[in-house]
């Protein structure tokens, strides 16, 4: 999986993903990611050790898109 550098785009926004860090534990794999744009974001995806990077940027589409969504937010992608 591949999430480092890709972009992500919401209408004429747009963030570029930053990789900070990727653990596996107990069958989840924890990936910490910068949204670098306006405004700048930090996530924590956790998904499953099957998930494909279209659906970690989905996910990450999803929850741009979600309202209430905080910086520290963990997403998960099943």
């Amino acid at each position: 999986m591949n999430l480092d550098g890709r972009v992500v785009r919401i209408g004429a926004r747009d963030w570029q993903i930053h990789l900070f860090g990727t653990r596996i534990v107990e069958c989840q794999r924890w990936v910490r990611v910068a949204l670098l744009g306006r405004p700048t974001y930090s996530v924590l995806l956790k998904m499953t050790l099957t998930a494909a990077t279209s659906e970690a940027i989905h996910a990450l589409e999803w929850w741009l898109l979600s309202p209430g969504h905080e910086d520290g937010d963990v997403i998960e992608v099943l």
